[in-house]
């Protein structure tokens, strides 16, 4: 009989130190039952394969407008493309998409006006990583004209800088090299590490002029 009150004394003992070892708060919480935690992870493995399947229509969305709309699709690099998806996400489904009198008038003025800033944000990115000039020539078949179009590529991404109607110099390499030259001091002749122009014979004269230039600037 007193061997077996000592095994309860004992029993109590050990009871209240594993209690004291848990903590004061810990007598208010309960441990959840197996069976539960069973069924919440099996909830979670359900949200998993919806989640997958709907980001999977999500996506085939997405790549059918690429295809529709002839989008290139190394252009999924863009911060814009990241940025617009993420918008839409935090909008939510009661989200009316832009109608195209809205992108044609509206929004596109106001990125218009946003323009400078980016440029300027883009030319402290050329001081830093250096960029390339690139000019695009070619004839406009509704106006008739020859046009050139000036780019800076850097690491980043394109963006156009100027266009300029050539019609009466395409053929002077001389002219053509003070159009390329007065880009080249707009970027930052510091900044520009090449100037890519076309294969034609008068552009590749313009090409050899503006290097004869840098060289004797350099001597």
């Amino acid at each position: 009989m007193v061997r077996k009150m000592w095994k309860l004394s004992l029993n109590r003992k050990l009871a209240l130190n594993k209690r004291k070892k848990r903590g004061l708060l810990n007598i208010y919480v309960t441990s959840t039952p197996p069976g539960i935690m069973k069924g919440r992870k099996d909830m979670m493995r359900v949200f998993g394969v919806c989640d997958k399947e709907l980001r999977e229509k999500v996506c085939a969305g997405i790549a059918r407008w690429f295809y529709d709309a002839c989008i290139l699709f190394n252009d999924v690099i863009y911060d814009s493309f990241k940025e617009m998806t993420d918008l839409i996400g935090q909008y939510g489904m009661s989200l009316k998409i832009s109608i195209m009198l809205e992108l044609r008038v509206s929004f596109f003025q106001k990125e218009v006006a946003n323009t400078p800033i980016m440029l300027f944000q883009r030319k402290n990115e050329w001081a830093a990583k250096r960029c390339s000039i690139r000019s695009n020539g070619g004839r406009d078949s509704v106006v008739q004209k020859d046009i050139v179009n000036f780019l800076v590529n850097s690491h980043k991404d394109f963006v156009f800088i100027n266009s300029k109607e050539v019609s009466k110099v395409v053929k002077n390499a001389t002219m053509l090299f003070k159009l390329l030259d007065e880009m080249v001091e707009d970027v930052g002749e510091k900044n520009v590490v090449q100037v890519i122009t076309d294969n034609a014979s008068n552009y590749v004269k313009t090409t050899i002029v503006y290097l004869r230039a840098s060289l004797c600037s350099t001597l």
